[in-house]
């Protein structure tokens, strides 16, 4: 999405010329939740339907309103277990590997349930099998309570692909629009999802998540498949995807995702009550900003 935002951004001045009174003719309503940021990754509140940019299939749809996000945020957060020779050799041993594990996914909730206490979020491991530890809960108790039942799973292989099929599954569920995905895996790892691209792409648009991703990777990728998913997906459904070497910078970097995510803003928009449904939609701002917006247009 970032890529296409350079692209759309030299046309927004000619987008802003078109008259004020298409927000005012008929047509359906229709919201899309964006994380805006400054240059330094921090969100942006001074934000308005003149700093933005709505295209479904190539068509430029009217900005009604762009407000503060007050639905409710919902958040798997997915974390690798799977333990293998990568952990003594690059991560430390299993118990500091764990530790640095319960340490970031903890960062996130305590920094999502601070800004928004409203929000919900999950956890979910994927050593080996896909499996929920904390159903969503507001409770940050809870959650914390969740965190200390992470365990490296020795000799086994990761499912990310598969998690993320069953996150997207179990958020399309969830009563409110505004859902995301928090990833944190290890490289390098074996990968044994039998989930195909197409099928995952399918998930993300029927739960219209987005997908934050944090790859800690020492050595080469052994699953280019997976990595190609994780990339792709992010810029598709508006979210990030970010490298560090050491696993110690994650937690900082879980508290930014929490943070954008629950600063977003909600961007009404105007489409003809006779199009037909959307297939894409891309999204535009001034230069100097990113908007962190999907690219799976609400149904």
């Amino acid at each position: 999405m970032i890529a296409r935002l350079r692209v759309l951004a030299p046309l927004l001045l000619a987008a802003l010329a078109v008259p004020a009174l298409m927000a005012q003719q008929g047509g359906v309503n229709k919201s899309l939740f964006v994380a805006v940021l400054d240059e330094t990754g921090h969100p942006v509140r001074q934000f308005t339907a003149d700093d933005i940019l709505i295209r479904e299939d190539g068509q430029d749809r009217a900005v009604v309103e762009v407000k503060p996000a007050s639905q409710p945020l919902a958040v798997a957060v997915l974390i690798d277990t799977a333990q293998g020779t990568r952990v003594t050799d690059a991560y430390g041993t299993p118990d500091e590997y764990v530790r640095d594990l319960r340490v970031s996914a903890t960062s996130f909730a305590e920094q999502l349930l601070t800004l928004s206490p409203d929000a919900q979020v999950s956890l979910m491991e994927f050593g080996q099998a896909a499996i929920t530890i904390v159903p969503y809960t507001s409770d940050l108790a809870n959650f914390k309570d969740g965190v200390t039942k992470i365990v490296s799973r020795p000799g086994v292989a990761s499912v990310l692909l598969e998690a993320l099929a069953q996150a997207n599954k179990d958020l399309a569920a969830m009563k409110t629009g505004r859902r995301a995905i928090v990833t944190l895996n290890l490289e390098p790892s074996d990968e044994q999802s039998r989930e195909n691209g197409n099928a995952i792409k399918e998930s993300f648009r029927k739960s219209s998540a987005q997908l934050w991703s944090v790859s800690v990777q020492r050595g080469g990728l052994k699953n280019s498949k997976r990595d190609l998913v994780l990339n792709d997906f992010a810029k598709l459904s508006g979210g990030q995807r970010d490298f560090v070497v050491g696993i110690s910078a994650v937690p900082d970097i879980l508290k930014a995702y929490a943070g954008a995510l629950a600063m977003e803003d909600e961007v009404v928009y105007k489409r003809p009550e006779t199009a037909k449904a959307a297939q894409s939609i891309q999204v535009g701002t001034r230069q100097g900003l990113k908007v962190h917006a999907s690219g799976f247009p609400p149904q």
